[in-house]
């Protein structure tokens, strides 16, 4: 597959710190990467020298096969949305959108036809004439990303543009962009540090840690083959057991709490009931059982109807999960 852009051997270090560490990563073109990992782990930093406003301490970035280590942010062809939108408060929805066009000296008449495009497809034709303070939070991220759009970007690049919205918004947005990506076979770059949504939007996932890429791949391969303790529990396996053979995860909601005098099959730990916290829809229990270590807290995700067991803390269970939910993690 044809790559949009790629790092090669690309180094950021600031001071003592080296925020990204010798990383060769190929996005892939009219796809939507997301690079995922906590705070500090050198995403935000990547996509920044991606974009041209920090230059790496060593490396190469090529956009379209092309050295553009070296080429300014304006000159690179690519649109931007930042977390806080950058909306300019004293210009029209309208005249926000035209402004990188008219940097760029597009003229009127094809200007006007690409802010009208741009405002259609992010469905807010209608509000042409606002001012920003006009609009609510969900609309400003709109309508930075009608602006990024408009100019017709190479790639485009999202930094946390969702960490703003409430989560009803953050919900739809997800879609909206994904819907928009689909539809005009952009390449996006989005930075987040949330796994729900890098799991639900992405083609391809590129999760770091300590400026480094841990592991890189389509959504269902990164999660159902964790290359690690780390992107485990970063992906929300939670639970690890340790055996014989090396150690084993599972997610909560893969992890049963049966009586104690119920055989199972695959993993099945004898186990007592610390907490039951209800939560509407599902109980989360949190037990304490033995493993080839010693003790280990573990936690299931059981469904909160009529068929789940009655549990206070101090029941002695088993916790079980079959064969097929168990991921091995490798040494």
């Amino acid at each position: 597959m044809k790559a949009a852009a790629q790092f090669v051997s690309v180094s950021q270090v600031f001071g003592d710190v080296t925020a990204v560490d010798d990383i060769d990563l190929s996005i892939p073109a009219g796809r939507l990467t997301t690079l995922l990992g906590p705070s500090g782990c050198g995403k935000t930093t990547s996509l920044r020298m991606l974009a041209g406003y920090t230059r790496p301490t060593s490396g190469r970035i090529l956009i379209d096969g092309v050295d553009a280590t070296r080429t300014p942010p304006e000159k690179r062809g690519l649109g931007m949305v930042f977390q806080s939108y950058a909306l300019f408060p004293h210009m029209t929805v309208a005249d926000n959108v035209g402004y990188g066009l008219k940097l760029r000296g597009v003229g009127r008449t094809e200007r006007s036809a690409r802010v009208a495009e741009s405002l259609d497809m992010v469905g807010l034709g209608h509000l042409a004439d606002r001012r920003p303070r006009a609009l609510s939070g969900g609309q400003q991220q709109r309508v930075a990303l009608a602006r990024a759009i408009a100019i017709r970007p190479k790639l485009l690049l999202l930094d946390e543009p969702l960490s703003n919205l409430d989560a009803r918004l953050r919900v739809q947005m997800r879609a909206e962009i994904r819907r928009i990506q689909s539809e005009t076979g952009l390449t996006v770059v989005l930075v987040t540090h949330d796994q729900d949504e890098a799991l639900e939007m992405s083609d391809e996932m590129v999760l770091m840690r300590a400026g480094r890429i841990m592991q890189q791949g389509a959504p269902s391969e990164v999660f159902g083959a964790p290359a690690g303790r780390f992107v485990a529990d970063f992906l929300g396996y939670e639970n690890f057991v340790a055996t014989a053979e090396g150690t084993l995860t599972v997610r909560p909601e893969h992890l049963a709490v049966l009586p104690a005098s119920v055989p199972a099959d695959g993993l099945a730990l004898p186990a007592v009931v610390t907490d039951v916290a209800y939560r509407g829809v599902d109980l989360l229990v949190t037990v304490i059982a033995r493993d080839a270590n010693g003790e280990v807290t573990l936690r299931a995700d059981m469904r909160a109807d009529g068929d789940a067991p009655r549990l206070v803390p101090g029941d002695s269970v088993t916790v079980a999960a079959p064969e097929s939910r168990l991921v091995r993690l490798p040494d």
